[in-house]
């Protein structure tokens, strides 16, 4: 699994259905092989199968998030 950092969390009333929508919509990725999910106040991290985080990563960049556009890359953990 890779971790992805979105620049988007529960300040914004981002919930976790928020993010397997926007991911298994955008990205076409089945929302049942999306990992753990952990909501900050500010950010978001989503766990996705290694294969498909840059399919993700991409597809995400394009879309909005609660109607904000928002930044989406690999976290550098």
């Amino acid at each position: 699994m890779a971790r992805l950092f979105i620049g988007v969390g529960r300040h914004a009333g981002v919930r976790p259905a928020d993010l397997v929508g926007a991911i298994a919509g955008e990205a076409g990725v089945e929302g049942r092989r999306i990992g753990a999910i952990e909501i900050g106040d500010n950010y978001s991290l989503v766990e996705v199968p290694e294969p498909l985080a840059d399919q993700i990563v991409a597809a995400l960049r394009q879309a909005t998030l609660r109607g904000k556009k928002v930044q989406v890359r690999r976290d550098r953990a």
